[in-house]
């Protein structure tokens, strides 16, 4: 009897333990997805990178299996962030809470993240690698380097960190539309 209860606690705790790390991840896809809407308006580099994908192109973050999810949507030269759900041209779903929280929060980078097998990749993997360069780009902005130096590269910020903060907490990126699907 005693050990069905340690049992139950322990998966308990455990649950909880997944349901914080989900919570955490559903509050930093959007800020990173922000972070990447600013660096596009601001940052040449980022701005080229994204300008190689094609137009209606649609990009999401989530992790597996019901936890937080994310959807960055480029239209008409614009990129728009929505969390409905339709089927994108390059979905990135991370295995667990933990490693999407890991890679979120730079403590790994999201090329270690999938040469880990941690992260599933759906799409053309040459618009994959591309995501990923601005995606580490982007995390160089809003981590300082004392976090990031052990696994990002060292890169010259081509616009001011407090800018692209700025944007991230006022700047209005929701998508008004309905979920486009993909072609």
């Amino acid at each position: 009897m005693f050990d069905f209860y340690q049992n139950y606690v322990y998966n308990i705790h455990i649950m909880r333990k997944e349901i914080r790390k989900s919570k955490l991840c559903s509050l930093i896809f959007p800020i990173l997805c922000k972070g990447i809407i600013g660096a596009y308006k601001y940052d040449d580099i980022v701005k080229q990178e994204l300008d190689t994908l094609p137009q209606n192109f649609s990009i999401s973050l989530g992790v597996m299996p019901n936890g937080s999810y994310i959807r960055l949507i480029r239209e008409n030269g614009k990129f728009y962030t929505t969390k409905e759900y339709a089927p994108s041209d390059l979905e990135i779903t991370f295995k667990n809470s933990s490693s999407a929280k890991a890679t979120m929060l730079a403590r790994q980078n999201i090329g270690q993240a999938y040469a880990k097998h941690q992260i599933l990749l759906a799409g053309d993997i040459s618009q994959g690698l591309t995501l990923v360069r601005v995606i580490n780009r982007v995390e160089c902005y809003l981590f300082p380097r004392f976090m990031t130096k052990n696994i990002l590269p060292k890169i010259r910020k081509k616009c001011c960190t407090l800018k692209l903060y700025c944007y991230i907490l006022f700047a209005k990126t929701k998508y008004k539309g309905t979920p486009m699907e993909v072609q």
